[in-house]
């Protein structure tokens, strides 16, 4: 799934970190580093606030199952981070400028989690419908589709070919149902036959 990619890719930028940290590698560019993770973070709490606020008009959000999990895992993560940097800052005179930054880190986790946004996804772009959730990532051409079954587990794109495209390990709402017909029919320029399975298939 996206989040456990996600994680692992934060696991080992920190490992680096402390790699390099440990090691005295890149002296004193070393200290700097961790404002690359700060960016990125930054531009993730920007992109959560920007959809919260409906701004991001040709999109939308629902659970899958892996959310609860990816819900919590920045409040564990930053406050971890930031308790720890915090109390290396009073113990540890070096790396001042790395420890200061790692506090920030985890403040802006703390702050991620709090403007957390679900990552399965249905987004048009171009001419095209694009579905995620986790590491699954459809894309068909919106004249080629033909319609949608929608259940809670899961959505069935099918095309002109009868050829489908699955959007698995969802965690739908019966208001998530009527929430994706309408997106769709609001921003399709054509008819699609959309169907709905009040359980899993």
């Amino acid at each position: 799934m996206k989040t456990v990619k996600s994680t692992i890719i934060q696991i080992i930028i920190i490992g680096i970190l402390l790699l390099i940290i440990l090691t005295d590698y890149l002296n004193p560019i070393k200290e700097f580093l961790p404002i690359l993770w700060t960016l990125f973070i930054i531009w993730s709490i920007l992109y959560n606030i920007k959809y919260r606020k409906g701004n991001a008009t040709n999109e939308l959000r629902f659970w899958t199952n892996n959310d609860d999990y990816n819900k919590i895992y920045p409040f564990i993560t930053g406050t971890l981070l930031l308790i720890g940097s915090v109390c290396a800052i009073f113990f540890i005179e070096d790396y001042l400028i790395f420890l200061s930054l790692l506090t920030l880190n985890g403040l802006l986790l703390i702050i991620s989690g709090v403007l957390f946004i679900p990552n399965g996804v249905i987004w048009i772009k171009d001419k095209e419908l694009i579905s995620v959730s986790g590491n699954q990532k459809n894309t068909i051409e919106i004249e080629k589709l033909k319609e949608i079954s929608i259940f809670q587990n899961k959505i069935i794109f099918v095309d002109q070919t009868q050829k489908q495209y699955n959007l698995e390990h969802l965690n739908l709402e019966l208001s998530d149902f009527s929430k994706i017909t309408d997106f769709i029919n609001q921003k399709l320029n054509k008819t699609i036959e959309i169907k709905t399975y009040n359980n899993n298939a």
